[in-house]
């Protein structure tokens, strides 16, 4: 089993949150490398926001993310392996970017 540590949950947050942009809706691909290892997220989400005021303009933080289907393939080589992710620790990362 393919242990998906903080920092991947990490790099694989970030990575999501810029594919996201500002939609409330995403669906799509990304992947992120952790030496020899590929982690491949296929998700459809909806993303939740909470507009807010900062510095005179309106932003609108992604305050929730709510998977319709999600897969986290991780892959040495060619070899496909099982994997230890969480959902929800991929969510709570995200909220906290």
């Amino acid at each position: 089993m393919y242990e998906i540590t903080s920092s991947i949950y990490l790099e694989i947050a970030e990575r999501l949150v810029v594919a996201i942009a500002d939609k409330e809706f995403y669906s799509g691909v990304v992947v992120c490398y952790d030496g020899d290892t590929c982690c491949r997220l296929v998700s459809t989400l909806v993303v939740y926001r909470r507009p807010q005021v900062e510095g005179g303009s309106v932003v609108r933080p992604i305050v929730d993310v709510v998977p319709v289907w999600w897969e986290l393939q991780t892959t040495v080589g060619a070899e496909i392996v099982d994997n230890d992710f969480s959902f929800r620790e991929l969510r709570n990362t995200i909220v906290g970017c």
